[in-house]
């Protein structure tokens, strides 16, 4: 397997996209932790929204942002294997 740098968003529209991307996953029970991860857990349940429904940035620590930022990378790799597969055949 080909190790690479993780993709990260450039613009703020992006990084929000990523968070409500965690969001969902977690709300629809696709994302689980286990006990081991309760630091992540804890940041997650930190971050918050502004009256205007944007994300409050001061809010996201670096544990959060990963956790966005990986499961997006995650994705990634996953349909890329996938497609990578059915070319295959």
């Amino acid at each position: 397997m080909d190790i690479s740098t993780m993709n990260t968003p450039h613009t703020r529209k992006e990084f929000e996209y990523r968070m409500s991307l965690l969001e969902v996953a977690m709300r629809e029970g696709k994302m689980i932790f286990s006990s081991q991860c309760m630091g992540s857990v804890d940041s997650l349940q930190k971050v918050r929204k502004m009256g205007n429904g944007r994300l409050d940035l001061l809010t996201v620590d670096e544990a959060a942002r990963l956790q966005a930022n990986m499961m997006v990378n995650m994705m990634n790799m996953e349909s890329s294997l996938f497609d990578s597969e059915n070319q295959s055949k």
